[in-house]
């Protein structure tokens, strides 16, 4: 059964984070909030903050101690409930709270959606879209790209917050590890006491080691369409280094499907 509070931490650290990288890699994007300077705030009620900052076209995500001193003066958006916030990514109507910054709050019905209609394009393509999009090469690799990134990111959420996903996270011992796609992009994953955080790009020196070939196999693993034991089997899968972080995490990999979808 899937966790609401776990679903809403992937939304907003797996699914929205991903609008700092959309705004570089997408032309209307970028348009969309070129010349804007604001901040936003989203706070969901038992769930870690995050906040989106806008500037002449570019984004940066914040957590944790960058968010206390990124989000001052931010328009702040409050939601009383996981369940709340989930039904308004998955495009119920739901009205947040708003604070702070109020008077931008007109960036949020404009801009801002646009943003999240861009993001489903690349990561939500309908069925009848999607085999034509993936046949362009730039969109097969700005949609793997972003995929990996929510599908890391959201692997870490699963281990801090789900009651099945945080027993496996609790077995992890310390350590990092690099997730790599030759000629593609890396991803960072680091444990601490059972605690997992995710980041873009590797570690110079990691505990463990993941490298796929290329971006078909990763989007092949993501998309169901293959396994890692099959695609390491082709010899376009290795691992390296401590392995009981490698295969925890393996087992914390097959739970995103189900939040994802």
């Amino acid at each position: 059964m899937m966790d609401v509070k776990t679903k809403a931490g992937i939304n907003l650290h797996a699914v929205l984070r991903n609008i700092q990288e959309l705004c570089d890699i997408d032309e209307t994007a970028g348009n969309a909030v070129k010349g804007k300077k604001i901040t936003v705030k989203f706070s969901v009620k038992g769930c870690e903050p995050m906040a989106l900052a806008f500037d002449d076209g570019k984004c940066v995500y914040l957590r944790g101690d960058a968010l206390k001193e990124g989000a001052k003066g931010a328009l702040k958006l409050y939601f009383s409930s996981p369940e709340k916030f989930n039904t308004l990514v998955d495009g119920g109507k739901v009205t947040p709270i708003p604070s702070g910054a109020i008077t931008k709050i007109g960036f949020v019905l404009k801009e801002f959606n646009i943003l999240t209609e861009r993001l489903a394009h690349y990561l939500q393509p309908t069925e009848a879209e999607k085999a034509e999009l993936l046949t362009d090469k730039t969109y097969f690799k700005d949609n793997t790209t972003l995929l990996a990134y929510t599908a890391f990111h959201a692997l870490a959420e699963i281990g801090n917050t789900d009651p099945i996903g945080r027993e496996i996270a609790r077995r992890m011992p310390d350590g990092n590890i690099s997730i790599e796609v030759k000629n593609g992009p890396s991803i960072g994953i680091s444990v601490k006491g059972g605690r997992m955080a995710a980041q873009i790009g590797g570690f110079e020196k990691p505990s463990a080691l993941m490298v796929f070939d290329n971006l078909n196999v990763v989007n092949d693993v993501l998309n169901g369409k293959t396994d890692v034991y099959s695609a390491m089997g082709m010899g376009l899968f290795a691992i390296s280094g401590l392995i009981p972080l490698l295969d925890n995490m393996s087992h914390l990999l097959g739970f995103v499907p189900k939040y994802l979808g």
